[in-house]
């Protein structure tokens, strides 16, 4: 037991700063008074990890690991708060600035807190709030819809317009004349005079004739392949049109799906304070939460500012008193 007395001592030293060694040396209201002060800080602990875990989860979307590792840093930001209230001496200034933080993480907390007790109602308010947004942005939509559907209608128009009068014209001329030639080669002779000893005489050589004969045939019109084309581009295009009349359809569901699954901490955030000033009971629970995180976060500034100042602090300050002094002589000129 008294292990665990001293186990629970240094992890209060630990969590508030107080210096172990020198509060065995005093009496027992000094060791209660850090005992208050860890049970304190405990709590504000568990609360602001809890706050920090949930904020990170719902509004930043971090994983569990990620969120866990989010309230971490915020309790150990929020024990640092604390530490500058237990460490410092009883001052108004820093009093009321401590008050003053207190209040505003007291309506931080509370605000994140009741944003999701109140998630129901805020999802219900939601989709009253989607549904009028809707009704507003939807008719925009379907035009820009409408306007898409007309442009891909009216490419439709003109390539099936384009392919009727190719097609005719195929139908007219399914084939048309190509010329062509075949070349056939014939061995002949030839007489050439040529001159031997001065003297011309006629002789004869070989050689080869060409004869190209000349005939056409029928093929079939190559503006068929065309065709092909204008058919896979109208079908494109009706599958276009047809996507779009899909959407058209679906466009009020898809939209409000859109809007709902936008999670925004400002949007809940107005939500909430439009349940708030709707509703009295609602406020009032917003209240009693407020309250109750305010009275967690100055736990801490009431033991300090409450309780009478222990032997602790009376040794931390005679010893800067002689310290000061100490320095003050070194500081004297010698004559």
């Amino acid at each position: 037991m008294f292990r665990f007395k001293n186990l629970w001592l240094k992890f209060g030293c630990f969590l508030s700063g107080y210096n172990y060694k020198l509060l065995m040396s005093c009496s027992e209201a000094s060791k209660k008074a850090v005992k208050k002060y860890t049970s304190a800080l405990l709590i504000i602990m568990i609360i602001w990890f809890l706050i920090g875990m949930l904020f990170s989860q719902e509004y930043i979307r971090l994983s569990l690991i990620g969120s866990i590792f989010s309230g971490l840093i915020l309790t150990i930001i929020v024990i640092q708060i604390e530490r500058q209230i237990i460490l410092g001496v009883k001052d108004i200034r820093s009093s009321l600035f401590r008050i003053t933080l207190g209040i505003v993480m007291a309506i931080i907390g509370s605000v994140i807190v009741d944003q999701i007790i109140f998630k129901e109602d805020i999802e219900k308010q939601k989709l009253l709030r989607v549904d009028k947004e809707v009704n507003e942005k939807l008719p925009q939509k379907v035009k820009e819809i409408d306007n898409q559907m007309a442009y891909f209608q009216s490419e439709i128009n003109k390539k099936e317009k384009e392919r009727i009068d190719l097609l005719e014209e195929i139908t007219r001329k399914p084939t048309i004349n190509m010329p062509s030639y075949t070349t056939e080669r014939i061995p002949g002779k030839v007489k050439r005079s040529v001159i031997e000893n001065g003297t011309p005489i006629v002789k004869e050589f070989d050689t080869i004739y060409v004869k190209k004969k000349y005939e056409s045939h029928a093929v079939q019109n190559p503006k068929a392949t065309i065709l092909n084309e204008l058919d896979s581009q109208i079908k494109d295009l009706r599958i276009n049109r047809t996507e779009l009349s899909k959407q058209k359809s679906n466009i009020r569901k898809n939209f409000e799906t859109e809007l709902l699954n936008k999670k925004g901490f400002l949007d809940e955030l107005e939500v909430m304070f439009d349940i708030l000033t709707s509703s009295v009971i609602s406020l009032i629970v917003w209240c009693l939460w407020f309250l109750f995180f305010l009275i967690i976060e100055l736990l801490v500034i009431a033991s300090k500012l409450l309780e009478p100042e222990n032997d602790y602090d009376k040794i931390i300050k005679h010893q800067m008193n002689i310290r000061k002094l100490a320095l003050d002589k070194l500081m004297i000129p010698k004559e």
